[in-house]
């Protein structure tokens, strides 16, 4: 009786335990049910090696979903199709980047998002696509080995850059350089004595011209006042010309008039000659001794403005003393 009643406690041990274990696993089930993903479609132009079914899709690092399907675009085979499930809450947005990232030493990829700034909206599917496509931006893998292209393209010019450099004309031109240079620095340590003396004779000069300073600012300002004295004088001699052509013409016209006036007492006198024949004698020579007064004064005249013609100057300096001549 006693063995019947502990087969019958056992059964029902193994009863309760197995409906506990389905209902916990119901539980957990149904808790991963309630989360809704949304499917993505990336389009990968790089190798996706090490990427497989089920791998993880993270956002930032955290686990937001997984890779759903792998499979070459018929469109355009040098890309690969790649549809991600990602959980309804992840933020991805029209600037949203899917980069392929290797986890650890292990070698298994998996898909990483960034990106999304706040004012970018949500990501939508085209009029044209089934499924809302998230850009594709290089791993870094790709990147290290676009940097070490470049570094290997820049060096290997550089490198042909520098044979055509140093060819054999240019090496010798280098070395003739370096010897010369050679010869210079040998030159310059037999004079470093003269150098010295010559930068000692330097110095004191320099302390001399600090000493005078005060007499060559002196002597700088009374040069400045030499300069605006010499520019006014400039100016004047600049106006001198139309000033003399004034004097020149006014002293011209005085000449004509002169002489027309000489002319008209000339002819008046020529003219009164014969009606004055009745005058005594004694006014006969006072006349012509004005006519010859008036006769030299043009004389004068005539010769100080051929004078004035030749040296302007008279008008301003008067007439220069002769210079005297040999032995006198």
């Amino acid at each position: 009786m006693e063995s019947k009643v502990n087969y019958t406690l056992v059964g029902l041990f193994v009863i309760i335990l197995l409906a506990a274990t389905l209902g916990i696993i119901a539980w957990l089930t149904a808790a991963t049910d309630t989360k809704v993903y949304d499917p993505y479609r990336v389009y990968v132009t790089e190798s996706v090696a090490g990427l497989n079914l089920k791998a993880s899709v993270k956002y930032k690092g955290v686990d937001v979903g997984q890779v759903t399907s792998i499979k070459l675009d018929h469109d355009n085979p040098d890309r690969v199709d790649l549809i991600l499930e990602v959980e309804r809450s992840t933020p991805i947005l029209e600037d949203t980047v899917a980069t392929l990232k290797v986890q650890g030493l292990t070698g298994l990829a998996y898909v990483e998002l960034s990106g999304g700034s706040r004012g970018s909206p949500p990501l939508k599917a085209g009029p044209d696509q089934d499924l809302p496509v998230i850009q594709a931006g290089p791993s870094a893998l790709t990147r290290l080995d676009n940097a070490l292209s470049t570094v290997f393209t820049t060096f290997n010019d550089l490198s042909a850059k520098l044979d055509r450099l140093l060819n054999d004309e240019n090496r010798a031109a280098i070395s003739q350089i370096l010897s010369h240079l050679s010869t210079i620095s040998g030159a310059l340590a037999n004079r470093s004595g003269s150098i010295e003396q010559t930068l000692n004779n330097l110095a004191t000069v320099t302390t001399v011209f600090a000493n005078r300073s005060d007499s060559i600012g002196k002597s700088l300002d009374g040069a400045a006042q030499t300069l605006q004295n010499s520019a006014r004088l400039s100016a004047d001699l600049a106006s001198l010309p139309a000033r003399l052509s004034t004097g020149l013409t006014a002293f011209e016209e005085t000449m004509r008039a002169i002489t027309k006036t000489a002319k008209g007492l000339d002819v008046v006198v020529q003219a009164s000659r014969r009606g004055l024949q009745p005058i005594t004698s004694d006014a006969v020579p006072q006349v012509n001794a004005l006519l010859a007064e008036l006769r030299q004064l043009a004389q004068i005249l005539e010769r100080f403005s051929g004078e004035l013609a030749n040296d302007p100057r008279l008008l301003l300096f008067g007439k220069q003393p002769r210079r005297p001549g040999p032995g006198e």
